[in-house]
Order: structure tokens, then sequence, then C-alpha cells
């Protein structure tokens, strides 16, 4: 993915971001590897509103790579596909996998249509630690031009730059387990 392309913001050819699809995320989570994802997609205003600074964060905090899964893929019908819509069989058995695997819940407990799973909300920041999902948080902004919250005019950069930075700190801890 070209991310420059594809993000109206993000103008850092050589940002931070490396796409990853669901095998590779599951990889992540079974052979207990460690990363920073970011699930989310161009297809999300949210996501378009907080790339460029979630790129700037992490470069200013020297974290390398982040993995970007995006949940829609082309299934076998060649139509596009939201694995948290948990329309066939497949993806419900995946998308509980992740839900579950790295413990999402929603404040509002809200769960997908005609199913027991936590719905997911994007972006969401995930920092992967051994396998072990040890703190994820849903960055809620819209930008114009600055990051808001949604009917609010309030300025929200620092409290997404401390929030995001917080989760850089968890995953650069030395601890295996939390």
């Amino acid at each position: 993915m070209d991310f420059c392309k594809e993000f109206k913001y993000l103008n850092d050819t050589n940002s931070v971001f490396k796409e990853i699809n669901y095998n590779e995320f599951r990889d992540m989570i079974d052979e207990f590897k460690s990363g920073i994802i970011l699930i989310g997609g161009p297809w999300s205003p949210r996501t378009q509103a907080v790339i460029r600074e979630a790129n700037d964060i992490f470069k200013r905090e020297k974290v390398e790579t982040v993995y970007f899964y995006n949940p829609r893929s082309i299934n076998v019908f060649k139509e596009e596909e939201d694995i948290r819509d948990c329309l066939s069989l497949e993806s419900k058995l995946d998308y509980y996998y992740l839900v579950e695997k790295l413990g999402i819940k929603n404040k509002e407990n809200k769960l997908v249509e005609n199913t027991l799973i936590q719905k997911m909300y994007v972006p969401l920041f995930v920092s992967l630690k051994n396998g072990t999902c040890n703190d994820y948080f849903n960055a809620n902004y819209l930008k114009d031009p600055y990051i808001h919250k949604p009917d609010s005019i309030e300025d929200k950069t620092l409290e997404f730059d401390k929030r995001l930075t917080d989760l850089i700190e968890k995953q650069k801890e030395n601890r295996i387990f939390l």
C-alpha cells in the first residue's frame, strides 16, 4: 500500500507503517511476537484524521515500524468485506479470535449484530508484547483542520499525543509478564 496516496494528510514517503494481512497479524499473536499495530483503513475518516500525527509521534519516539492491519479485504466473491461485520462463519471466527486475544472491550459494551462479540472501532492502536496485548486505545477523533472529538471544536492533539506516547512506553517496557 502506498500510504501517502491512500491517506490525504500523510505526506511522509518514509512513514513507519508496514501493511500486514490477517494471517500475519494472527501469526504475531500465535508466535509471541511484539509490535505496535494500527487497525484501520483509508476508508475511515478517523484513521485519516490521526495517521499523520501518529507517524510524527512514532518517529519522535524512535519507533521504526508500526504494523498496519486493514480489517477490510476482498472475499472469495470478489466483494469488499469487513471482518468486523461477521458476515460469514469464517470472518466471524477470525474476528472473534482477534477480539478475544486482544481483550477488546468498548465503553458502550456494544456487540456486533447477531453475535455476542464486542464491536471493535477503528482506528485502534494495539501494543502487542510477546503475543499478548498489554495496551490498546481507540482514537475517536476527526480532523478539520486539527484533531478534535466528534461534536466538539476543542483541539485534542495533545490528548492524542499523550495517549499514544503512553502506549509506546508500555511497548518499550522490558517486563515480559504484566
